[in-house]
């Protein structure tokens, strides 16, 4: 969730929060799931502590619109922000709870809570082997080494102002400094010290981060917002393209209007949400490709085996959003179902 997003969702939840329906209406008994399905991450509005986990099974095809809280019997917490699968566990970023949940797959039972520390924000994670992951901390300006297996915080590691995405390529991780949406950088941390070896300037509000197939580093910058105080300070959204193995910044793509994400194919195709509609690059030879979808839509997923992609609406942040599934080859609808308050993350489980 980039900070245009953030601020949007904060807003609606500031004046339309007493119109939020109480998370404990939506359990209905929930089965068994099957090996293959997809979590929706449902954000909740800020302040309010209701963040809901939605599964879609992909063998019976049904939808459970909140299995944490029909498994567990307790609320996810305040702003589902990302999920991490490995392991036959899933790993829940609460952002605004300052927490990680951690659910068993097979059951989807809550079996231990990460607890990050008061005002580190959470908010994106990336693996680092079985045992160990780097977690971005939006207000600590840090990232933060955690012992998935102990719950532990084992060290902080300093970077830029708020960051945001985090991703792993050639021994390095790299993380977008979102500045709040004023940042220009990116902190690329050594893996065999844990510390910032080197800071690239990408571009305007660098947010997430994705590695591709041919295994380039790509950062979403979302641009810079127009505002009434400077009517000219609008930038569009972009692509920065890095190698890792020089960390040298090999391409700059402009997409127009304003991107949060991107999404890569197991081809190399990659599809970037936009104010625009939904752009397609070729990651290949960093160029844009054309339109998969016009509308604008609040985040995106790629299910490996089908190629299927995932498209969720969160309509006006105060009403349940929907989730649109598609065929990458043709653009065709295949289906759609409404999920919980501000779909914001896909996982798609793969046992």
């Amino acid at each position: 969730m980039s900070m245009g997003r953030f601020t949007i969702v904060g807003l609606c939840c500031a004046l339309l929060g007493g119109c939020v329906q109480d998370p404990s209406s939506l359990a209905p008994n929930v089965s068994t799931p099957s090996a293959k399905g997809v979590y929706i991450l449902n954000e909740g509005n800020f302040g309010r502590g209701n963040s809901t986990l939605s599964y879609y099974d992909l063998e019976s095809f049904k939808v459970e619109k909140d299995v944490f809280f029909s498994v567990n019997n307790k609320a996810l917490g305040d702003v589902g922000n990302s999920m991490l699968l490995h392991g036959g566990f899933g790993y829940i970023v609460v952002n605004n709870s300052h927490k990680i949940e951690i659910i068993e797959l097979a059951t989807h039972r809550n079996v231990g809570t990460i607890n990050v520390g008061a005002g580190k924000s959470p908010r994106q994670m990336a693996l680092l082997n079985d045992t160990t992951a780097l977690v971005t901390a939006l207000y600590d300006a840090s990232v933060l080494k955690v012992d998935l297996k102990n719950r532990t915080v084992l060290q902080r590691i300093p970077v830029g102002a708020n960051p945001e995405g985090i991703a792993i390529a050639a021994g390095k991780a790299f993380v977008a400094n979102s500045g709040l949406g004023r940042g220009q950088t990116v902190s690329i941390i050594n893996l065999a010290s844990f510390s910032v070896a080197r800071t690239l300037v990408v571009g305007d509000n660098p947010v997430g981060v994705q590695v591709t197939p041919s295994g380039f580093v790509y950062i979403v910058c979302v641009g810079f917002y127009n505002d009434p105080g400077n009517p000219n300070d609008d930038t569009p959204a972009r692509i920065a393209v890095i190698n890792p193995t020089n960390d040298a910044l090999v391409d700059s793509v402009v997409l127009g209007g304003h991107g949060y994400e991107i999404a890569v194919s197991a081809e190399g195709k990659g599809y970037v949400p936009t104010t625009l509609g939904v752009v397609t690059i070729d990651t290949r030879i960093h160029r844009v490709t054309g339109i998969f979808k016009q509308g604008e839509f609040y985040s995106i997923g790629i299910e490996e085996a089908s190629g299927d992609i995932y498209l969720a609406d969160a309509k006006n942040y105060i009403q349940p959003g929907t989730v649109f599934v598609y065929a990458s080859a043709t653009g065709g609808l295949r289906t759609q179902f409404d999920v919980g308050l501000i779909p914001g993350t896909f996982a798609f489980k793969r046992q």
